[in-house]
């Protein structure tokens, strides 16, 4: 029944919700990714806590494929995998308030895009190695390419620290032949020579995600000798075209109660479900607080012993309310798989994705870090 239990201060605790990472479909899509562009080196990206599969669950599986580095956004992210005895070097991403270095030497890399930072990082940290983001036309964070010559220079008069790469990021690597996407190519391209004018040869140039990678043959030998990839590595093609990739996360639950109802009743918030016939249905011990979407209310669906099994009324913040009129011998404790590492089912994170009208990264992002995560083949 309930097969998942451990020690919780001295009395064993039943984990009700769990989520399996598969460690050989991760190391599949690894290697696959890797196998696209052999001059190219994946770096897995583990943000957003993995985007939802576990930090420190991802973290030490790839911290074996021996990656150039593993991406962060954050100090607390990078704090995190340091704790951990991650031996793989260390990129952040993301912006990172100048009061936060005044600690002890850190051994990450860091990415920069302003002056601040710079001073900061040459200040507290003069050992650190550093990645230059360039906006090369998205225009979020990087620094503009006609400012991009003085911001070189500023480095190398007023700093010691040494540029270890530069890098950007695509808006629309899933069209690589638009017209927008070829600008950020060409503009790419203008930062590498911008820095080899400059005497500066970093050792890493990338600006290709995971649609980058998958459509490589797009853009020749123009993204540079690495890759950072995020929902590629996990299992999905944003653009759902590859078959080759393998989803690494399943959800599963068991059931909490069985009842029955009778025709013309109701269920869940607002009544937005009434039954049309005598039916049996069941409770699940999870909700949008644990990352079921609430947009699968009245839509979704769920497995039960191998069979679909309707999500009913709204999903509520800690329940989820399911149709179990189909399942013979339905029983409390049985387990039930929320969402499928079959990219085929109805409910895989790419199913439900378009079911709810939003992308991948949006079903995974808020699977609650409170949930176990273990590690299966």
């Amino acid at each position: 029944m309930f097969d998942r239990i451990r020690k919780l201060s001295g009395h064993t605790y039943e984990h009700l919700n769990i989520i399996e990472i598969s460690a050989s479909r991760l190391n599949h899509n690894y290697n696959y990714l890797s196998s696209l562009k052999k001059n190219i080196k994946i770096a897995p990206v583990l943000k957003s806590n993995a985007y939802g599969h576990g930090l420190l669950q991802i973290a030490k599986i790839v911290d074996r494929l021996n990656p150039p580095f593993i991406c962060v956004d954050s100090l607390f992210e990078a704090y995190e995998l340091l704790k951990a005895n991650i031996k793989t070097q260390i990129l952040i991403m993301g912006f990172i308030s100048p009061k936060s270095l005044k600690t002890k030497k850190l051994p990450f890399s860091f990415v920069v895009f302003n002056k601040e930072l710079v001073d900061a990082i040459s200040k507290y940290q003069p050992h650190a190695k550093i990645h230059i983001f360039v906006d090369t036309g998205m225009h979020r964070e990087g620094v503009n390419l006609d400012e991009l010559p003085s911001f070189i220079k500023y480095i190398k008069t007023k700093t010691n620290l040494e540029i270890e790469g530069l890098m950007s990021h695509f808006a629309k690597s899933d069209d690589p032949i638009s017209q927008d996407t070829k600008n950020q190519v060409d503009n790419f391209q203008k930062g590498i020579l911008i820095l080899k004018k400059n005497q500066i040869n970093p050792r890493w140039i990338h600006i290709a995600n995971s649609s980058g990678v998958l459509n490589n043959d797009y853009f020749e030998e123009k993204i540079g000798n690495m890759a950072r990839t995020g929902i590629s590595l996990y299992g999905t093609d944003p653009e759902g075209k590859d078959n080759n990739l393998k989803p690494v996360l399943s959800l599963k639950t068991h059931i909490a109660q069985i009842k029955k109802i009778k025709i013309g009743e109701k269920v869940g918030y607002d009544f937005t479900f009434t039954a049309k016939t005598n039916m049996t249905i069941g409770i699940l011990p999870l909700g949008y607080n644990d990352g079921v979407q609430r947009e699968l209310s009245n839509k979704g669906f769920v497995l039960v012993n191998g069979k679909y099994c309707r999500i009913i009324g709204k999903v509520s913040m800690n329940i989820t309310t399911i149709d179990l009129s189909n399942i013979k011998n339905a029983k409390v404790g049985d387990t039930v798989i929320v969402y499928s590492n079959n990219a085929k089912d109805k409910n895989s994170i790419e199913n439900t994705a378009k079911l709810c009208k939003i992308i991948p990264y949006e079903s995974l992002i808020p699977l609650t870090p409170s949930t176990k995560r273990i590690i299966v083949k």
